[in-house]
């Protein structure tokens, strides 16, 4: 009997242990970060469509490396090239990174379903000494972004210079140079800390489980997501949707950042919110169905409702515009929302508050 006790304490204590590394292993698959290297190349001082010239190789010879290094620290790195992509829509891309390249990169982000865009701007020159040599310098200045645009603090610059007999072979070795060490900066991790009295430094010592630059970055901004409100030109429905946001399930803190209202213009309006939010409960699409769930529960209470302490009250005209709202774009560091007016109209002769109120009536 002691046996068959002692047998089944056991299984249970084998089972338990499978099952928690199960889930150990499945979270960690989960928060695999992915990633997209762009390219924007210049050879000679002109620039080179990477995607579709014979001479793009040598952007992909330099992003081979970065990319090898942020596969080796456990990013899913998406190829650019395997999407279609037209030559007029990169040459579109080229011109916006340089004037805006936060909006390039969150255009990307978009476009690529990814976590963080790095940018590469690479400047290959060659020239030929006196001596018959050729000598090959390159210029690589990265950046890189999350998907809601903001600055992941890894900028990088590098600079190699090679000379070689043959051409093909300088050029080859400074783009090898280049490569790798930008990845082992990005992959790198090197820092400070205070410490009571003392600075202790930390140091990569085992590269391969260690999180590096890049991935601390996009881990330490996970939890701030950026949300915004579009086509609202009234401030009763900012007021109400700000409310949701503050007190919506999720949300640790929300700050509201700006508001532009304009009356006769909702193509112009928009309002933000800075919003952190508690990563082991949402992240930012569930936060978008959080906040949807949260608007039709107060429809459906009529307008008055007492959530987490708040009571909620709003008139007839502000539930109306509570139903124009629709959910817009998400991305891991975004979400957006949308004032639609046609919904709205919709809501009022389709939609189940309406209907609730009718049969109400009907029964009396």
């Amino acid at each position: 009997m002691r046996n068959q006790k002692l047998k089944r304490l056991f299984l249970i204590v084998v089972l338990s242990s499978i099952i928690f590394f199960a889930c150990v292993l499945s979270s960690h698959a989960a928060m695999r970060t992915r990633i997209v290297v762009l390219p924007f190349y210049a050879e000679q001082g002109e620039d080179v469509d990477t995607g579709l010239s014979d001479r793009g190789f040598h952007y992909r010879r330099i992003s081979g490396f970065i990319e090898n290094r942020l596969v080796r620290h456990h990013f899913e790195v998406i190829d650019p090239f395997a999407k279609d992509a037209s030559e007029i829509e990169w040459s579109r891309v080229m011109e916006t990174s340089r004037e805006d390249s936060a909006l390039a990169c969150r255009d990307m982000a978009n476009r690529f379903a990814v976590d963080a865009v790095y940018l590469v701007w690479i400047e290959v020159n060659t020239r030929k000494t006196a001596d018959g040599y050729w000598k090959a310098s390159v210029i690589l200045d990265g950046k890189g972004y999350d998907s809601a645009g903001r600055s992941l603090g890894a900028n990088v610059l590098k600079t190699f210079k090679a000379t070689k007999r043959d051409f093909n072979e300088a050029v080859a070795v400074v783009e090898e140079e280049v490569g790798d060490i930008v990845g082992r900066t990005l992959t790198g991790w090197k820092e400070e800390r205070m410490s009571g009295n003392t600075v202790q430094a930390y140091s990569e010592t085992n590269g391969e489980t260690q999180k590096g630059l890049l991935a601390a970055r996009i881990e330490n901004q996970a939890k701030y997501v950026s949300l915004r409100l579009d086509l609202a030109n009234e401030y009763e429905i900012v007021e109400a949707f700000g409310k949701v946001v503050n007190t919506v399930r999720g949300v640790v803190y929300a700050k509201q950042y700006n508001m532009r209202i304009v009356s006769d213009n909702p193509q112009a309006c928009v309002t933000e919110w800075g919003v952190e939010i508690n990563p082991e409960e949402t992240d930012s699409f569930r936060l978008q169905a959080n906040i949807m769930k949260m608007i039709n529960d107060i429809l459906d209470a009529g307008g008055q409702i007492n959530m987490k302490g708040v009571m909620y009250r709003y008139t007839s005209s502000e539930k109306k515009l509570l139903m124009g709202i629709r959910p817009g774009t998400a991305t891991a560091g975004s979400v957006q929302f949308i004032i639609d007016r046609e919904r709205m109209r919709n809501q009022e002769f389709f939609s189940r508050h309406y209907l609730k109120k009718s049969v109400k009536k009907g029964k009396n």
